[in-house]
Protein backbone atom coordinates (compact mmCIF):
# COMPACT_ATOMS: atom_id res chain seq x y z
CA UNK A 1 0.00 0.00 0.00
CA UNK A 2 2.48 2.44 0.83
CA UNK A 3 4.09 2.11 -2.95
CA UNK A 4 0.76 3.00 -4.17
CA UNK A 5 0.30 6.52 -1.87
CA UNK A 6 3.75 7.27 -2.91
CA UNK A 7 3.12 7.02 -7.24
CA UNK A 8 0.24 9.21 -6.02
CA UNK A 9 1.87 11.95 -4.33
CA UNK A 10 4.31 11.83 -7.52
CA UNK A 11 1.27 12.21 -10.18
CA UNK A 12 -0.19 14.94 -8.05
CA UNK A 13 3.55 16.93 -7.58
CA UNK A 14 3.90 16.56 -11.87
CA UNK A 15 0.32 18.47 -11.92
CA UNK A 16 1.13 21.61 -10.26
CA UNK A 17 4.59 21.77 -12.15
CA UNK A 18 3.06 21.69 -15.32
CA UNK A 19 0.95 24.16 -13.65
CA UNK A 20 3.59 26.52 -12.31
CA UNK A 21 5.19 26.21 -15.83
CA UNK A 22 2.30 27.61 -17.70
CA UNK A 23 1.75 30.71 -15.41
CA UNK A 24 5.59 31.08 -16.03
CA UNK A 25 5.58 31.07 -19.29
CA UNK A 26 1.77 32.49 -20.98
CA UNK A 27 2.60 36.31 -20.00
CA UNK A 28 6.46 35.92 -22.00
CA UNK A 29 4.22 34.44 -25.07
CA UNK A 30 1.49 36.90 -24.92
CA UNK A 31 4.17 39.87 -25.09
CA UNK A 32 5.32 38.39 -27.65
CA UNK A 33 2.66 37.79 -29.62
CA UNK A 34 1.37 41.65 -29.11
CA UNK A 35 4.45 42.95 -30.21
CA UNK A 36 4.45 40.50 -33.30
CA UNK A 37 0.48 42.03 -33.79
CA UNK A 38 1.55 45.73 -33.23
CA UNK A 39 4.71 45.37 -35.95
CA UNK A 40 2.51 43.43 -38.36
CA UNK A 41 0.31 46.80 -38.18
CA UNK A 42 3.05 49.37 -38.18
CA UNK A 43 4.45 47.48 -41.27
CA UNK A 44 0.96 47.47 -43.09
CA UNK A 45 0.97 50.99 -42.25
CA UNK A 46 4.43 51.88 -43.49
CA UNK A 47 3.55 50.00 -46.83
CA UNK A 48 -0.43 51.89 -47.28
CA UNK A 49 1.61 55.29 -46.98
CA UNK A 50 4.18 54.47 -49.22
CA UNK A 51 1.47 52.94 -51.81
CA UNK A 52 -0.69 55.62 -51.36
CA UNK A 53 2.24 58.74 -52.21
CA UNK A 54 2.90 56.52 -55.27
CA UNK A 55 -0.65 56.85 -56.48
CA UNK A 56 -0.69 60.23 -55.56
CA UNK A 57 2.09 61.00 -58.07
CA UNK A 58 0.81 58.48 -60.72
CA UNK A 59 -2.91 60.99 -61.01
CA UNK A 60 -0.36 63.79 -60.53
CA UNK A 61 1.48 63.50 -64.02
CA UNK A 62 -1.09 62.55 -65.81
CA UNK A 63 -3.70 65.29 -64.99
CA UNK A 64 -4.73 67.35 -67.93
CA UNK A 65 -5.23 70.96 -65.99
CA UNK A 66 -1.52 71.03 -64.18
CA UNK A 67 -3.31 73.74 -61.94
CA UNK A 68 -5.25 71.14 -60.16
CA UNK A 69 -2.50 68.80 -59.68
CA UNK A 70 -2.25 69.36 -55.64
CA UNK A 71 -5.98 68.45 -55.05
CA UNK A 72 -5.77 65.60 -57.72
CA UNK A 73 -2.46 64.31 -55.45
CA UNK A 74 -4.74 64.64 -52.20
CA UNK A 75 -8.28 63.19 -53.24
CA UNK A 76 -5.75 60.17 -54.41
CA UNK A 77 -3.86 59.72 -51.51
CA UNK A 78 -7.10 59.97 -49.32
CA UNK A 79 -8.64 57.25 -51.54
CA UNK A 80 -5.49 54.97 -50.92
CA UNK A 81 -5.63 54.96 -47.22
CA UNK A 82 -9.17 54.01 -46.45
CA UNK A 83 -7.58 51.62 -43.63
CA UNK A 84 -5.85 54.61 -41.88
CA UNK A 85 -6.75 57.11 -39.97
CA UNK A 86 -7.84 60.50 -42.00
CA UNK A 87 -6.97 62.69 -39.95
CA UNK A 88 -3.17 62.16 -38.98
CA UNK A 89 -2.50 62.00 -42.94
CA UNK A 90 -1.12 64.68 -44.39
CA UNK A 91 -0.11 65.49 -48.13
CA UNK A 92 1.64 67.82 -49.74
CA UNK A 93 2.77 68.58 -53.41
CA UNK A 94 5.35 70.46 -54.85
CA UNK A 95 6.66 70.40 -58.44
CA UNK A 96 10.28 70.16 -59.38
CA UNK A 97 11.65 72.21 -61.80
CA UNK A 98 13.90 70.29 -63.96
CA UNK A 99 13.67 70.82 -67.94
CA UNK A 100 12.41 74.61 -67.00
CA UNK A 101 15.44 77.23 -66.22
CA UNK A 102 13.23 78.69 -63.47
CA UNK A 103 10.98 77.35 -60.90
CA UNK A 104 7.48 76.05 -61.19
CA UNK A 105 4.44 76.23 -59.78
CA UNK A 106 0.74 75.29 -60.01
CA UNK A 107 -0.54 78.71 -60.33
CA UNK A 108 -0.38 78.52 -64.47
CA UNK A 109 -0.54 75.67 -66.92
CA UNK A 110 2.76 77.41 -68.79
CA UNK A 111 5.21 77.81 -65.87
CA UNK A 112 4.96 73.93 -65.60
CA UNK A 113 5.64 72.05 -68.73
CA UNK A 114 6.74 68.38 -69.41
CA UNK A 115 9.71 67.30 -68.20
CA UNK A 116 9.30 68.26 -64.64
CA UNK A 117 8.77 66.62 -61.93
CA UNK A 118 5.95 66.28 -59.20
CA UNK A 119 7.05 65.92 -55.78
CA UNK A 120 4.09 63.90 -53.52
CA UNK A 121 5.11 63.52 -49.70
CA UNK A 122 2.47 61.50 -47.35
CA UNK A 123 3.44 61.79 -43.69
CA UNK A 124 1.59 59.79 -41.06
CA UNK A 125 1.44 58.86 -37.50
CA UNK A 126 1.01 55.57 -36.76
CA UNK A 127 -0.99 54.88 -32.91
CA UNK A 128 0.80 51.75 -31.51
CA UNK A 129 -1.95 49.62 -29.70
CA UNK A 130 1.35 48.83 -27.02
CA UNK A 131 3.17 51.23 -26.19
CA UNK A 132 5.52 49.24 -24.24
CA UNK A 133 7.41 48.45 -27.44
CA UNK A 134 7.52 51.03 -29.75
CA UNK A 135 6.07 54.03 -27.96
CA UNK A 136 2.92 55.54 -28.15
CA UNK A 137 3.29 56.82 -32.29
CA UNK A 138 5.16 56.37 -34.74
CA UNK A 139 6.03 58.93 -37.90
CA UNK A 140 6.16 57.83 -41.08
CA UNK A 141 6.93 59.34 -44.47
CA UNK A 142 6.95 58.86 -48.00
CA UNK A 143 8.21 60.78 -51.04
CA UNK A 144 7.76 59.95 -54.70
CA UNK A 145 8.52 62.38 -57.48
CA UNK A 146 7.43 61.76 -60.77
CA UNK A 147 8.36 63.21 -64.28
CA UNK A 148 5.23 65.56 -65.78
CA UNK A 149 4.08 63.65 -69.03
Amino acid sequence: MTIHRRGSRRKNRTRGQALVEFALVVPVFLLVLCGILDFGFMLYSRMTVINASREGARISITAANRTTIPSLASGAVLNNVTALNSALITTSTSCVAIKTSGSCNWSSTTSSQAGDAVSVTVTYTYQTFFPLFFGSSIPMSSTVQMVLE
